[in-house]
C-alpha cells in the first residue's frame, strides 16, 4: 500500500508536486516538499550562503543599512 506524500511544510498553501527533495543540510536527509515550498527553501538557501560570500550580494544596499561589507 503506497500512502501519498505530506509536504513538509504544508499548511494549506502548497502548490505543485510533493517529492523527496534533494538534502541541503548537512544532515544528508530528503524531505518531502512541494514544488512551491521547495522553491522558497532554495530561495532561503541562496540567502544564507550570500553572507558568507567574498563578493557583497546584490540585494545589499550600504546606504540603507549603514554598514559596509568589507572591514
Amino acid at each position: 500500500m503506497q500512502t501519498e506524500l505530506e509536504c513538509l511544510d504544508g499548511h494549506g498553501d502548497c502548490r505543485g508536486l510533493v517529492e523527496f527533495r534533494v538534502p541541503l543540510s548537512p544532515s544528508g536527509r530528503a524531505f518531502p516538499r512541494c514544488d512551491h515550498h521547495w522553491s522558497l527553501r532554495l530561495d532561503k538557501e541562496e540567502k544564507t550562503f550570500s553572507w558568507r560570500s567574498d563578493v557583497p550580494p546584490s540585494w545589499l544596499d550600504e546606504a540603507a543599512c549603514g554598514e559596509r561589507w568589507e572591514d
